[in-house]
């Protein structure tokens, strides 16, 4: 329980690291707000909790009966009897204990006031809309024909993308794919801003911009023939092919100039080292604003692609009675950005007073305005708002998660009319004192003395956070960093002055040997092959070190192997069930009769055969029926 009576209204910001507690500490503020007498509008509906994910929410609610159930057997009386009232609570109205991810939440929110916004009441909402996003730009594509918009359309967005080359140097051979997927991620980030994409022609400004750099070159070249200084080995301007490609100037960090600075005895160079020293300078300038521009333009025809199939986006969801995640978090922001609150944002500012979230840093900017005028009405009722998160495991940003948010109400409250308090969870119960100390030196040390990734450390928290062992005595932990290197491609540029033996790189990694080496030695310390886990970075990495395990005869599981989704006898139960949701369906009917649970009911029957022979005479299911009718009335019959 809290140590010190919490008055109201206020704002909480609870900084938690991995294993600091933090799921225990949600739970025993809802416990605390339930059995309080003192705290306003605590009933249960008057809370909500919002969670990252939906096993967190399942794991929250369990908690708080978990700590119901231990107050209700506590010596004290009037707590047992206010534990039991709310155990009670909870099991005779369950849709009030209000604990949700904040999509489920936004959801409710957005189906209650679903024809304000123009959306019948009843449609399903796509949490990934992938599929329907891909079947409405194969359409897209479908009418794509001489002399239509959509022809015009796609030419132009095509000659825009084969100015950009893959990493391999090569133009796509299909831009349908690359096309797509890039357009999904953009529209996926606008999304979550709520804004909408604009394109602009940015070529004006890059011919612009890539003239004077070859003014600034042939300047700098120039004063280098004419001071007879020595050309620098270390600078990047030392390989910058001739003429200029313009889009290999991205990404290049041009810190040390093209010539070696001038030593003692040559005082008199000093003013020419000083000329090149200001053009190089100015040449560092344009090909910064060049990589913007190139950044910039590159993504041109993925916006055009996402504006040209928007409507047969926008038709295909209506038809199938669809709506995205996305839709709805923009749909209410631009509700609240046209200063019109929906009807349902008054009914909750009635019933909702205090809300905890979860795993803060990992909001995105708009779900945080969706929140923000429902939080600001709960606190001008005496309400609350208690967040609790960590900036160093924002690892989302790819689901546009903004880490800034939490940051910014770490040394800001904008609830002026709220008390406000910032405090952290100093104890780790999860990891040993080997394990903290090496975190520490990790980030305290190198990170925060690195230059290149010291002021990011600072931003997210990574070189200034308080973590104590809950044992220091402990002894156990340890940890182990191998850095093995590997070849260089021989088809890329070495970076090492001495280069590489292009051999190397057709041996095998060197994490291989490494791996099958430590979990011997690991068994010979005693350790189960159950003890050990093994990351990797990607999928395809996974497929990788499982070969090498086998190599060893090492006996494992891999992740995807618990995944009952990619089993064979999975897919076709699958299947059948397409067939039976549309019996028009061949391939799902096919791929069912085709597979390994339906061949063993057959006797002798070539099934293939049949289906073959039946490939244009749809449906399949019928022709099945009238040849093999003992077949379909046994096994298909009753479920059809």
């Amino acid at each position: 329980m809290s140590p010190s009576p919490i008055t109201f209204p206020h704002l909480a910001v609870l900084k938690a690291s991995a294993g600091a507690g933090k799921t225990h500490t949600l739970t025993q503020r809802i416990v605390e707000f339930l059995l309080s007498e003192n705290i306003p509008n605590n009933k249960l509906r008057n809370i909500l909790a919002v969670t990252f994910s939906n096993n967190a929410a399942k794991e929250m609610k369990e908690r708080t009966l978990t700590e119901l159930k231990k107050k209700y057997f506590n010596d004290d009386e009037k707590i047992k009897a206010r534990a039991e009232q709310q155990i009670n609570a909870i099991l005779e109205n369950y849709q009030e204990f209000q604990v949700k991810t904040i999509d489920s939440f936004m959801t409710t929110v957005f189906k209650s006031s679903a024809i304000d916004f123009g959306y019948h009441p009843d449609f399903d909402i796509l949490m990934d809309n992938t599929a329907l996003m891909k079947y409405a730009f194969d359409l897209f594509l479908r009418n794509v024909k001489p002399s239509t918009s959509e022809a015009a359309d796609l030419e132009e967005i095509v000659d825009s993308l084969t100015e950009y080359k893959d990493a391999n140097g090569a133009y796509p051979w299909n831009p349908s794919t690359p096309l797509f997927e890039e357009t999904k991620k953009i529209d996926t980030k606008l999304s979550a801003i709520g804004k909408e994409a604009v394109t602009e022609d940015y070529q004006h400004d890059k011919e612009r911009c890539e003239r004077l750099i070859t003014l600034c070159v042939e300047d700098i070249e120039k004063e280098i023939k004419r001071s007879g200084l020595k050309r620098s080995n270390n600078s990047a301007y030392k390989n910058l092919p001739r003429p200029i490609r313009f889009q290999n100037l991205v990404g290049k960090g041009y810190k040390n100039p093209p010539v070696s600075k001038p030593s003692k005895g040559e005082a008199d160079k000093q003013d020419a080292y000083d000329r090149i020293i200001i053009l190089w300078q100015e040449f560092k300038k344009l090909s910064w604003e060049l990589t913007v521009i190139l950044c910039r333009s590159r993504c041109a025809p993925y916006i055009k692609t996402l504006h040209a199939f928007t409507r047969i986006v926008e038709s295909t969801k209506k038809q199938q009675g669809k709506i995205f995640i996305g839709d709805i978090n923009r749909a209410l922001a631009a509700y609240l950005d046209s200063e019109i609150v929906p009807d349902i944002y008054f009914r909750m500012g009635d019933v909702i007073f205090h809300f905890l979230i979860d795993e803060f840093q990992d909001t995105s900017p708009i779900q945080w305005k969706n929140l923000f005028l429902l939080i600001e009405n709960a606190l001008a009722q005496g309400g609350s708002l208690f967040v609790v998160g960590d900036t160093k495991q924002s690892i989302y940003s790819f689901r546009n998660a903004d880490y800034t948010i939490m940051k910014s109400l770490e040394h800001s409250n904008p609830f002026p009319s709220a008390g406000y308090s910032v405090s952290s969870l100093s104890t780790n119960h999860r990891s040993g004192p080997k394990i903290l100390a090496f975190n520490e030196h990790l980030f305290k040390k190198n990170v925060a003395e690195n230059a290149m990734y010291k002021e990011a450390g600072g931003k997210s928290g990574l070189i200034d956070y308080i973590q104590n062992p809950k044992d220091p005595h402990d002894k156990d932990g340890y940890v182990e960093v191998s850095i093995l290197e590997k070849g260089c491609d021989p088809r890329e540029e070495c970076d090492s002055r001495e280069g590489c033996d292009p051999r190397e790189s057709e041996d095998e990694p060197p994490e291989r040997e490494k791996i099958q080496r430590l979990i011997l030695e690991l068994r010979t310390r005693g350790y189960d092959y159950k003890d050990i886990a093994i990351l990797t970075q990607s999928n395809a990495d996974a497929v990788r070190v499982t070969s090498w395990l086998n190599e060893k005869e090492f006996p494992f599981i891999s992740y995807s192997s618990l995944d009952i989704r990619q089993r064979k006898i999975i897919g076709e139960i699958i299947a059948l069930i397409h067939f039976l949701d549309s019996p028009t369906d061949d391939f799902s009917f096919g791929t069912f009769i085709l597979g390994d649970i339906f061949s063993k009911t057959l006797q002798g029957e070539d099934i293939r055969a049949f289906c073959f022979e039946q490939r244009k005479n749809p449906p399949l299911y019928k022709a099945l029926q009238e040849q093999f009718g003992e077949l379909w009335e046994r096994y298909f019959e009753g479920l059809f």
